[in-house]
């Protein structure tokens, strides 16, 4: 690949290059003088780039004027940057004398280095002290708005009985509107800013997502998503039955792993996950921010993501990769991601083995054989998740780039999720496979 002015570069390649024009961050760094994996992982990528946000900053070849944007991106937080490896040294130490073990030291403590630059500076005469206090609030989540607590607010009978009723109350407020496709197959047909913004800007994915609340609304569904993709909609783990449940409050109280029907529980647990300690406000906040989403549209409470998640609805039948190519008729983009699956080696495999040609397994394992089969329903999972924490952070795709991006970006990391396993598989049955090869 050239690397000429005006040309696409590797991404790894711009971030060294920048990287080296900082000084004072060797603890961050590897060996050649670029960021460490981890640096970029757990510090760059989020905290300064924010690729969740800008998506079209994380990929692996970057033009010259993304190039230029991530170098500027960087080395604007140079100061903050050097601060962080100030206090992760600080870290390390306060870690050790509080003999705490759990976590890898860089996975937990980079994150950590980078808020206590944020709030602080660079350290300070009181920087021990900062740093110990700090490591105190992250391992000990029982705090504030902690894990302990939210499990202690939702389980007391007061505020049990409550928030029930007005779970029930929001869930009730919300009008099932007639649906208008219009948006969302255009999108889906031309994939272009001019159409994101119309689809952004409308209702239509709270509409379809409030559509399944009523008797009947799985059936309507599928007719819609057959309407646009041409393909029938197979079981997407959405829901339990015809219509959606009233998600319960507590988590001992779920029925399934069905996505809108998660309780508010585990959602906040999750939004705990994706919230450094300062950020966190009050877990009451937290539950009632909650019980709003959970009432909209797909449990999303902006209509932009909502819409995000109605375009992986309507393009997720497509995603039959044991299938081999998408029939004619399925709206291109959606043909070219189930390609993107179908050509991997771990896919030719299974396809083989289900011909009967040669065995997947010396011993056929009929769970991993349903995850391949079940692509689309962990594609689905994997981006209300991705959807769910964006809504948390009120981050929103800039344009159809960003949504075509996380869309391919999900479906990647769902399939190589799954060859993860079918080589786990294989290297612990690998003997066997070689008695009957």
């Amino acid at each position: 690949m050239t690397t000429a002015s005006g040309e696409s570069r590797l991404r790894s390649a711009v971030l060294a290059q920048a990287w080296q024009r900082i000084d004072g961050v060797e603890v961050l760094s590897s060996a050649d003088g670029g960021p460490l994996t981890r640096t970029i992982k757990k510090i760059i990528d989020p905290l300064v780039i924010r690729t969740a946000a800008r998506p079209r900053l994380g990929r692996p070849v970057l033009d010259a004027v993304t190039a230029a944007e991530l170098t500027e991106l960087l080395l604007a937080d140079t100061d903050r940057l050097r601060a962080t490896a100030a206090w992760f040294t600080h870290l390390k130490r306060q870690r050790r004398a509080l003999r705490i073990t759990a976590g890898n030291v860089q996975d937990v403590c980079f994150p950590l280095a980078y808020e206590l630059a944020t709030g602080f500076g660079s350290p300070g005469p009181d920087a021990a002290a900062t740093a110990a206090a700090a490591l105190r609030d992250l391992h000990g989540e029982g705090g504030s708005a902690g894990v302990d607590q939210l499990t202690a607010y939702l389980a007391d009978p007061r505020h049990e009985a409550r928030l029930t009723a007005e779970l029930q109350r929001r869930w009730a407020a919300e009008t099932v509107v007639p649906q208008d496709i219009a948006a969302l197959q255009t999108f889906v047909d031309d994939l272009s800013d001019a159409a994101w913004r119309t689809l952004a800007d409308s209702a239509a994915g709270h509409a379809l997502g409030l559509g399944l609340r009523k008797a009947g609304g799985a059936r309507e569904l599928s007719e819609i998503v057959r309407e646009i993709s041409g393909l029938p909609a197979p079981d997407l783990g959405l829901q339990r039955g015809d219509r959606t449940a009233v998600p319960p409050l507590n988590r001992r109280d779920e029925t399934g792993a069905e996505l809108l029907e998660r309780s508010v529980e585990r959602r906040v647990r999750a939004t705990l996950r994706r919230l450094p300690p300062d950020e966190r406000p009050p877990v009451e906040d937290l539950v009632d921010d909650e019980l709003t989403r959970v009432a909209a549209g797909f449990g999303l409470g902006l209509p932009a993501l909502a819409a995000c998640f109605a375009l992986g609805v309507v393009l997720a039948p497509a995603l039959r990769p044991l299938d081999g190519a998408a029939p004619a008729g399925v709206p291109e983009f959606a043909r070219r991601l189930n390609a993107q699956v179908a050509r991997e080696g771990y896919v030719l495999h299974a396809r083989r083995a289900l011909a009967g040609a040669t065995p997947l397994t010396p011993r056929p394992d009929a769970a991993l054989l349903r995850d391949l089969r079940e692509f689309a329903k962990h594609f689905l999972s994997r981006l209300w998740v991705r959807l769910h924490g964006f809504d948390v952070r009120g981050d929103l795709p800039a344009d159809a780039a960003d949504v075509r991006d996380l869309v391919t970006g999900v479906v990647r990391s769902t399939s190589l999720d799954l060859r993860t396993k079918v080589r786990r598989a294989l290297m612990a049955r690998l003997p066997d496979l070689e008695a009957v090869s």
